[in-house]
């Protein structure tokens, strides 16, 4: 079991049966994914699948990337930037200060709070399709929140990679913050000026996939030395050629040649992710911040949505809507999990269970919404004529 395509044919087997049984009970396949990596972790340990962790990362982030544009945030500024400021107030305040109560020290408290933060845009985006609820009007603020979420996720992620081994100085952190605010300047830039390249090599060379896969690849993995050189995660190179490529005018071509490898390595990663969780290292110590995390962090998103809807006019019923759709954490949490692996045990079972249940209230919530806004019944006009009333 040890070759590597011994390895591949099991991870590929189990990939698929993950997915089937995912389709058979309507359920996201993500927290399938890793449920499925655990189980195969309880009779195999392997030492090479961290080739699969580093493609899935950049794969997912280019995706997202690639669903961003320059042109809607510019359109859409102060509306992404008013309700995101929310989110990340409600969000990860309320969870730092609560992981400080609970004894955690300092940099744990603050890697707790990315970790819980954002929600998942995988798996929100895959329940709204599944649903056909992307015509609801609370959508609007969701999809917004999810924008701001993806680029402030991603910073605070390169911030931690840089800060993995220890509590950072208040002279690193600036550093840090200084190298990412440079990096994200010139990208922007090579973004909104090197897109017209992208066109004229496209237009030129034609829109074959071969072609178009190796253009990719090579923009995307040269971004991403680039965002390591300064210092940064692969996450912020990957995710900044995404923005690239969502600025050309072949955008839609683009994404269909990138989503067969997105689904295969993104599977790939989560089931690595399973994978890396040792069930012995998990102890009861962990249920009682397990519990208390739970509760905020669904309680913070839900009075996200309210507050959001009415910056968007809605209606108190569709801001708590829009809460229970931002519920699910997937991705982004995983990825923050892994600078710290004494948290990775911790992150998968609140991500296993914050998707699940999540899902769940998505999918039912508008019987979960009855529960707490009652229909008001309509007056209906008596059949009954004028004589009978009076008891003529």
């Amino acid at each position: 079991m040890e070759s590597f395509t011994s390895i591949l044919s099991l991870f590929m087997t189990a990939l698929f049966l993950s997915y089937l049984i995912a389709e058979k009970f309507k359920f996201p396949v993500i927290p399938i994914y890793i449920i499925t990596g655990i189980l195969i972790s309880l009779f195999y340990h392997f030492h090479s699948v961290h080739v699969f962790e580093a493609l899935g990362v950049i794969l997912l982030l280019f995706y997202i990337g690639l669903e961003f544009s320059l042109a809607e945030m510019e359109k859409n500024f102060k509306n992404i930037v008013g309700v995101g400021t929310v989110d990340f107030i409600f969000n990860f305040f309320p969870v730092f200060l609560a992981a400080r109560l609970l004894g955690f020290d300092l940099m744990s408290s603050f890697v707790i709070a990315v970790i819980l933060y954002p929600s998942s845009s995988a798996i929100v985006s895959k329940l709204l399709i599944d649903l056909k609820k992307l015509a609801n009007p609370e959508v609007e603020p969701v999809l917004a929140i999810l924008v701001f979420e993806d680029i402030a996720a991603a910073t605070l992620l390169a911030i931690l990679v840089n800060f993995s081994s220890g509590n950072p100085s208040s002279t690193e952190v600036l550093k840090v913050v200084v190298k990412i605010a440079l990096f994200i300047f010139f990208a922007f830039i090579f973004v909104k000026n090197f897109n017209r390249v992208v066109d004229f090599l496209i237009e030129k060379y034609g829109t074959a996939t071969e072609f178009l896969v190796l253009l990719v690849g090579t923009i995307l993995f040269i971004l991403v030395e680039a965002a390591t050189g300064f210092g940064l995660s692969e996450a912020i190179g990957a995710f900044t050629a995404g923005t690239l490529f969502a600025e050309t005018s072949h955008k839609d071509r683009v994404e269909q040649v990138v989503i067969p490898y997105r689904d295969l390595l993104g599977a790939l990663f989560f089931l690595s992710f399973g994978l890396s969780i040792d069930l012995s290292k998990v102890n009861y110590s962990i249920i009682v911040p397990l519990a208390v995390f739970l509760v905020l962090s669904f309680l913070t998103k839900i009075l996200t949505g309210i507050v959001s809807g009415k910056l968007y006019g809605l209606s108190l019923k569709r801001g708590a809507s829009a809460g229970l759709m931002l519920l699910p954490r997937g991705e982004f949490s995983i990825l923050v999990a892994a600078t710290t692996p004494k948290l990775v045990p911790f992150t998968a079972i609140y991500v296993l269970i914050s998707s699940v249940l999540g899902s769940i209230a998505v999918k039912e919530s508008g019987k979960i919404l009855s529960i707490f806004f009652k229909k008001k019944k309509a007056k209906t006009k008596s059949k009954l004529t004028r004589s009978q009333l009076l008891g003529d």
